[in-house]
């Protein structure tokens, strides 16, 4: 008995060609969903996809390398799993940065600045680009 059943589903996970962003594919997938791989890496994000599709079938996942800091490539990948799968159903915003280890005091505008661009303003423009399909099928 599997603990969530996502079956028909479709989910775009940022930052999942490694560590948990992986293994947060790779459950999703367990659990019947269609996936999309991504992050700035195509080879890292081709294996992920090719080790699901072997273990899953041709068509499970797909791979689309994109730069959370850049908002086409961000379309790019959006596009491209609604060409895939017709639909997004699932938003995983797993990639981040953290260019900085140590105090606030201590951390320059620019380190501070890629920060929010990276693990704030990257997640809201994904969520802008894939809620309203979200919302029109409730």
């Amino acid at each position: 008995m599997s603990l969530f059943d996502l079956t028909g589903k479709v989910a775009v996970i940022t930052g999942s060609s490694r560590g948990i962003g992986r293994a947060i594919a790779e459950a999703m997938a367990d659990a019947g969903a269609k996936v999309t791989i991504s992050s700035r890496k195509p080879g890292p994000c081709q294996e992920v996809a090719d080790a699901i599709n072997e273990k899953h079938g041709d068509g499970t996942a797909i791979a689309v390398p994109a730069n959370i800091s850049s908002k086409e490539e961000l379309q790019a990948m959006v596009d491209a799993a609604n060409k895939a799968f017709g639909k997004i159903d699932i938003v995983c915003c797993n990639a981040a940065s953290n260019p900085y280890y140590g105090p606030m005091a201590g951390i320059a505008d620019e380190q501070f600045e890629k920060i929010l661009q990276n693990n704030i303003i990257s997640n809201h423009w994904l969520i802008q680009m894939t809620a309203p399909q979200m919302r029109e099928r409730k």
